[in-house]
């Protein structure tokens, strides 16, 4: 058996695609808490921080919290790893090269994402929105640096009007098994929600960081958390933060529903 053989048997194994849909849980866990967290800023809650951080946070303060970063941080790397070598290997979920490059992405992103809880399971400490300071402040020192930070607002308002798109149009469908019509009409549903909750939320990020670059004001590009409390301070503020709160947890309840019902 060859080499490309044998990394194609451990790809289809069932321990591997079982740590994969793992990775789906975790990721549908995190939106839920990010989404509950978001709902308790609206209420007035300063110290909570709806985004990634807050989440593995509250993870990490729960009981047995070591051992849930440790489910945390394999889960979403073999979920990673799981798309890198499907991209390579088949090219993506739809057997071409612009999937397998979409699914490479999204797997160094899932491993990028299984940083944090590492930092926190080894004793680190993580500071919500330090890192989006820092990069914003390294890139504002300069012209050219603040039409890159733009950019990354653009980027990142570009993946926000696609996942809206994606679940106003449902174009998810792909993404799970042929389903029974009233099961699969509900967890469209769900996903549909989710995705424009999403969407909506990368958005709010991206026009923070966009206005904070124009400004030339680092201190206050903060990341989701940052975002989603300058949405509290607006008009009705709290109701849409609610909204986009509730938003999010559906995503999550889809996220975790995928993880059982996805093509893999």
């Amino acid at each position: 058996m060859s080499k490309a053989e044998t990394v194609q048997e451990v790809h289809e194994s069932r321990a591997f695609t079982l740590i994969a849909r793992a990775g789906w849980v975790v990721t549908g866990l995190l939106h839920i808490i990010i989404g509950v967290l978001a709902i308790a800023v609206s209420f007035g809650d300063r110290s909570a921080r709806p985004d990634e951080v807050g989440a593995f946070e509250a993870i990490a303060s729960a009981p047995l919290g070591g051992v849930l970063l440790v489910a945390v941080i394999v889960s979403l790397g073999g979920l990673g790893l799981w798309m890198l070598v499907d991209a390579i290997l088949n090219g993506g979920p739809m057997r071409r090269w612009t999937s397998g490059v979409a699914s490479a992405a999204q797997g160094l992103a899932y491993l990028g994402l299984a940083v944090p809880p590492t930092i926190l399971l080894v004793g680190g400490d993580l500071e919500s929105g330090r890192t989006a300071r820092a990069l914003s402040t390294f890139l504002l020192d300069s012209v050219a640096g603040a039409i890159v930070l733009v950019l990354i607002g653009v980027a990142i308002a570009i993946g926000g009007g696609y996942f809206v798109v994606k679940g106003v149009r449902r174009r998810f469908a792909w993404e799970l098994r042929p389903l029974p019509y009233h099961r699969g009409k509900a967890v469209r549903a769900l996903g549909a929600v989710g995705y424009v909750a999403r969407g909506i939320a990368f958005l709010l990020l991206a026009g923070l960081i966009i206005v904070e670059a124009i400004e030339v004001d680092p201190r206050d590009v903060s990341g989701l958390a940052g975002a989603l409390g300058a949405l509290r301070r607006g008009f009705l503020g709290p109701v849409w933060l609610s909204a986009i709160g509730a938003g999010l947890i559906v995503y999550g309840v889809y996220g975790v529903a995928r993880a059982r019902l996805s093509r893999l």
